[in-house]
């Protein structure tokens, strides 16, 4: 570029983080930097070459100083122009033109926008289509033919305000929406990733969403509970713990954690970023999270915002034991009050201090057992290569050089080569005839090396330990040493390599008085654990130490910048903000999140309550309310639901009878031809959408055909902590044909999710799931045609209509009609029937009669009818 110096150009961005930015004020700045604003990133032509008038506009742009665009009010002092991040008005209803048409205000919105479009609602449902759509919409299940029969028996305009009542008083109602927020929360029942690790009381927080939405807890506080709950006063004074508001901080305790990262700051701080993530797409529909590197390049979210947020979540409590093994130990807290928790920590430490004196005997004799082989290590690592090298037996060779024989024979198979690249063999396996004793000499030399460095870095620490100890000072972290420092020792030395003690006869290789005093430890280990206090757990967040946060430039953790203060996005709550000068700030940060004054919380909570009852959100990017998510189709409608859910209480139920008791909801998924063309994406509401019932839906639906679904609700079906062999069974979620239970009970394991799951479109549970996708794939239409869970419930359902002596086939084939498909059965649809069981092959048998029966039921279970809501 004619040797245009660009680095007088790199300014802008001081620190890479917030720097001072150069204000543009003439027009010919604002020609020059028009493609560099905020709105519209700057261009290069597709050849990759300037012409040669924008290489004079770039030159001209460096003499002028190389000025940067001044960052929009919404970056800098919370003066947002986002459509979002505008206080919620409650706005006029307008006026429509077919005013027998509109029931409540929600029609008024809808219709006055249809009107201006030249549509038309479609007629209402028939009442059967509208009573499986509000039966499945509150408690995920179908209508019985009984509340079939009341409905349709009841004539007045009050019938449609009953059922929404009766079913919001279902205990069933909370297990159906309490799924809809877990979706959103990320729910799941271990820790995915790596290791996969089980959360054992993660079942208590699924709980508590369920119970939340049976009592109808406000939002507000729903919302502060799942942040800083354990911070709050219990709902009942007389509690002497905030049970509920412990077991609530799940949501934050619950996400992914990749606990064998060996970076161990950089798991704390991945951790740190999901909490933030989910918490900023749950709460406020943003994505903050995009800020962690760099300032978000499209909503008004700095990265100073993030890390701010960050400080929060970064004092507080994630971890038992982070740094104390390369697998991280998790957080489990006791819902019980002071004393009792006082009593299990104390309980807690008495263990593991037994446990640490038992350790480090097995320690010494380990590492006794260790250095008798040490100094031997080449000879064992020659004789091994004739061994895997040259088909020589372990036996003779191991007498011919005075060796163990297991140790042998084990050092054999290490050595062995795999398929896999192994580093720290390389030098072995490149050794020829004549250098091959040599290279076993360097190892055995660096072996005992290795040793000797570790034994004089823990001698260090003990003795510096001990003097800061005396003087009352904090005890350094003791040196810590991983599998990637030193791999061939790691290996040679651990549990199952060479040097290891075999496991399965170790006693037998300690000496007398180390047996005795582990005989002695152990009986007073087991004392301690049989007494010890046994409060309930929960998979929860505390207080931790105060972190004194600092912007990590580029999202790095070992590169700190500039300092930040615990506060909360400026865009949303200004300048002028309380400072938080104790604690972490999670009680600030709950109230924040829950307050009237929050723009975004009302808004995407009405927006997500309106989305699980039609289909698509007024706002269809339901965790992303930024610039890059859609705007809502009907702004005024929104920001009226929002105004009516806080002034209801923040009160979900009284939302969904805003919402169903419309005339919007009581509309027709049938349009005509020319109706679809002029709402192609429904944009308008001009009708209702069909969707396809959800996996819980559809199992939990199938288990009711023959009254056969367990209606328990709560509690565990996961046992054990920890995690399992990679390829075991313990290790995949529980099968959902092995129980009866509805399926929000079912444990979710992050890294094996039952295929039934996958296969209908579950979601992922490792991030917040605003919306499911519908897929209609053929895999699923065999699963309907050949899934032996489907043929059983076919043949129970059968088996319960020949068993009704009261009904003819005719009768159990309009029976059938109503049990699958809620809908009674046409003259011609009986008559098919009864020709399809007739025809089918038949002995005349009772088995064979059973047969034709259980295949005329599943081609029922198989049909769209079935297995979609109109």
């Amino acid at each position: 570029m004619g040797g245009l110096n660009l680095e007088t150009a790199k300014g802008f961005r001081k620190g890479g983080a917030h720097g001072p930015i150069v204000s543009v004020e003439s027009p010919e700045q604002s020609r020059l930097l028009g493609a560099l604003s905020y709105e519209q990133p700057l261009r290069m032509p597709p050849t990759g070459k300037l012409s040669d008038a924008e290489i004079a506009d770039v030159r001209r742009w460096v003499e002028m100083g190389a000025p940067w665009p001044e960052a929009p009010a919404d970056a800098a002092d919370g003066g947002s122009t986002l459509w979002s991040f505008q206080p919620v008005k409650k706005p006029a209803v307008p006026a429509v033109q077919d005013i027998a048409w509109a029931r409540n205000d929600v029609d008024r919105f809808l219709l006055a926008k249809m009107e201006e479009q030249g549509l038309e609602p479609v007629p209402p449902a028939d009442k059967l289509t509208w009573l499986r759509r509000a039966t499945f919409d509150l408690i995920g299940l179908p209508p019985t033919p009984a509340e079939m029969d009341a409905f349709l028996a009841d004539k007045t305009e009050g019938a449609y305000e009953a059922v929404v009542e009766r079913l919001l008083a279902s205990p069933r109602y909370g297990e159906r929406w309490g799924r809809h927020w877990l979706d959103v929360a990320r729910y799941a029942d271990s820790t995915g990733a790596d290791e996969d690790h089980r959360y054992p009381y993660a079942w208590r927080y699924r709980d508590y969403v369920i119970k939340a939405f049976n009592d109808d807890k406000p939002y507000d506080r729903f919302v502060q509970e799942q942040i800083a709950g354990d911070l709050m006063p219990p709902d009942d004074p007389n509690a002497r713990v905030n049970a509920e508001g412990i077991v609530a901080t799940g949501f934050l305790a619950l996400g992914t954690k990749l606990i064998a990262e060996i970076d161990k700051p950089k798991l704390f701080y991945d951790v740190v970023d999901e909490q933030i993530d989910t918490t900023s797409k749950a709460f406020l529909g943003l994505t903050l999270a995009c800020a962690r590197c760099h300032d978000h390049k499209f909503d008004p979210l700095p990265t100073t915002d993030y890390y701010a947020m960050a400080s929060i979540f970064a004092s507080t409590k994630q971890f038992e034991d982070l740094d104390g093994a390369v697998v991280s130990k998790l957080y489990f807290r006791p819902i019980a009050p002071d004393e009792e928790v006082a009593a299990y920590e104390a309980s807690n430490k008495e263990i593991a201090d037994k446990k640490a004196e038992i350790s480090k005997v097995e320690g010494l004799e380990s590492k006794r057992y260790r250095d008798q082989h040490a100094p031997r290590l080449a000879s064992y690592m020659l004789a091994a290569y004739q061994i895997y090298s040259e088909g020589g037996e372990a036996a003779p060779l191991a007498k011919r050089d005075g060796l163990e024989q297991d140790v042998l024979e084990r050092m054999a198979e290490y050595l062995k080569p795999q398929r896999e690249r192994r580093p720290q063999l390389e030098a072995w396996y490149a050794a020829t005839d004549a250098t091959r004793a040599t290279a076993a000499q360097q190892y055995q030399e660096s072996f005992l090396a290795t040793i000797e460095l570790r034994e004089n870095a823990e001698k260090t620490w003990e003795k510096e330990a001990a003097a800061a100890k005396a003087a009352g000072k904090p005890v350094p972290d003791k040196p810590k040493f991983f599998a990637g420092d030193d791999r061939f020792f790691t290996e040679i030395n651990a549990a199952k390599g060479p040097f290891g003690l075999p496991e399965e006869k170790r006693d037998a290789f300690y000496l007398d008085e180390s047996k005795a005093a582990l005989e002695t430890l152990r009986a007073e280990l087991k004392a301690l654990e049989d007494k010890a206090p046994n409060p309930p757990m929960a998979c929860a967040v505390n207080e931790g130490e105060i972190v004194d946060q600092k912007v990590l430039v580029r999202g790095n953790v070992h590169n700190p910048g500039e300092p930040v203060a615990k506060r909360f996005p400026i865009a949303l709550a200004g300048r002028d903000q309380e400072p938080i000068t104790s604690g972490s700030g999670r009680l600030e940060l709950a109230h924040w999140l829950g307050s009237e004054h929050n723009p975004l919380t009302a808004r995407v909570m009405a927006n997500r309550i309106w989305q699980w009852h039609f289909g698509e959100g007024l706002v269809r990017t339901p965790n992303n309310f930024g610039k890059l998510g859609e705007k809502p189709t009907h702004p005024e409608l929104l920001d009226y639901l929002a105004a009516r859910f806080v002034e209801s209480g923040w009160s979900i139920k009284q939302m969904h009878r805003l919402l169903m008791l419309s005339s919007a909801y009581r509309m027709s998924a049938d349009a005509t031809p020319e109706q679809r063309e002029k709402d192609q994406e429904n944009r308008y509401w001009s009708r209702f959408e069909p969707r396809r019932l959800e996996v819980e839906e559809m199992r939990d639906s199938l288990l009711t055909l023959d009254g056969s679904l367990d209606l328990t609700m709560g509690g565990a079906l996961m046992e054990g902590q920890g995690t399992d062999k990679e390829f075991s069974d313990a290790r995949k979620s529980l099968h959902p044909d092995s129980t009866k239970r509805r399926t929000v009970y079912l444990p979710v394991r992050r890294s094996n999710l039952p295929t039934l799951f996958s296969l209908f479109d579950f979601g992922d549970a490792a991030i917040s799931n605003a919306q499911r996708t519908q897929t209609n794939v053929a895999p699923q239409a065999l699963y309907m045609m050949n899934s032996e869970f489907v043929e059983e419930r076919a043949g129970a359902l059968a088996s319960e209509l020949l068993k009704d002596e009261a009904l003819d086939d005719a009768g159990r084939v309009r029976e059938a009609y109503r049990i699958v498909l809620n809908r009674p059965a046409t003259a011609d649809r009986v008559d098919q029937a009864l020709s399809y069981i007739a025809g089918f092959p038949t002995d005349g048998s009772e088995d064979a009669r059973s047969l034709a029966w259980t295949s005329f039921c599943r081609t029922l279970i198989a049909s769209n009818q079935f297995l979609y809501v109109n």
